[in-house]
């Protein structure tokens, strides 16, 4: 599938929960971990591949995890301090202060079945910077990011 980069409008548009499971959403997860493994990335966002579906595939600590319309229900309150950068704008990687330690994650396996899941360290940023793609929004436009490198961003992704 194709990589969409910034400053494609699909990525600013908020996903629609997924309501049907079946082997169609099998084809989809799968070709998202494609494209992601592709490009060697950590987590993909539906929207960052066209579609307008609330899910990500990501590494998770234990392997391969699908998360189907994930919400986060709990978090620490402790800064992760992690760098991070992102498939749909590749090269850049920016520390964005508001991104916490851990985060406790509501979602749906691929199979429709609810599941919680706390993700620690790199994996709670991964997910907290998926569900920001989820919601059309940008690590670009994160205000904790100091001004002059969001601001730099913003001018050489076109936003």
């Amino acid at each position: 599938m194709n990589l969409l980069l910034f400053p494609d409008p699909l990525l600013f548009q908020e996903t629609s929960e997924v309501l049907v499971f079946g082997p169609e959403l099998l084809v989809l997860l799968d070709a998202m971990w494609e494209t992601m493994e592709a490009n060697k990335g950590l987590g993909l966002a539906a929207n960052q591949i066209g579609l307008s579906h609330r899910m990500v595939v990501m590494k998770g600590p234990n392997g391969r995890i699908n998360l189907i319309n994930p919400e986060i229900f709990g978090k620490s309150k402790l800064p992760a301090n992690l760098k991070e950068g992102c498939l749909s704008a590749p090269g850049d990687f920016v520390l964005v202060p508001d991104r916490v330690e851990w985060v406790q994650v509501n979602y749906q396996d691929e199979h429709g079945h609810e599941k919680m899941a706390v993700f620690k360290g790199l994996y709670s940023v991964c997910i907290q910077h998926e569900i920001e793609h989820l919601d059309g929004k940008s690590f670009m436009a994160n205000k904790s990011i100091p001004k002059h490198i969001r601001k730099g961003l913003q001018k050489k992704w076109g936003l």
